[in-house]
C-alpha cells in the first residue's frame, strides 16, 4: 500500500470515514469524542515520524487525558472540549495565526 506513512493516514481515514458513518446511528456525544480522538491519532501518527513539536504532544495528551469524560460526565466533557479550543486558539494567535495580512 506504498509507504509506512501512507499506511498509517489511510488508517486514521478509514477510523474517520467508518466513524461518518456510524455516528448517523449513535449518541451524539460521540460526535465530539471521535473527532478529538481522531486528533490524538493524527499527533501520534506525526509523533510516529518525528513531525510532532511539544506543543502537539501536549495537545494529544490533554485530549488522552479527558477524552473519556464524555462516558460519565457530558458537562464536564464539555468543558475538556472548551478548555481545548481555548488552548488551541491561543497558540495559533501567539504565533500570528488566522490574522489578515
Amino acid at each position: 500500500m506504498g509507504t509506512g506513512l501512507e499506511r498509517k493516514i489511510y488508517e486514521l481515514l478509514g477510523y474517520v470515514v467508518t466513524s461518518a458513518r456510524n455516528l448517523l446511528d449513535e449518541t451524539p456525544l460521540y460526535g465530539p469524542f471521535r473527532l478529538v480522538d481522531a486528533a490524538s491519532r493524527l499527533i501520534s501518527v506525526l509523533e510516529e515520524e518525528g513531525l510532532a513539536g511539544p506543543r502537539l504532544l501536549e495537545l494529544r495528551d490533554r485530549i488522552e487525558e479527558g477524552k473519556y469524560k464524555v462516558v460519565d460526565d457530558p458537562e464536564a466533557f464539555r468543558n475538556f472540549l472548551d478548555g481545548l479550543v481555548q488552548t488551541v486558539v491561543e497558540s495559533m494567535l501567539q504565533e500570528g495565526g488566522d490574522k489578515p495580512g
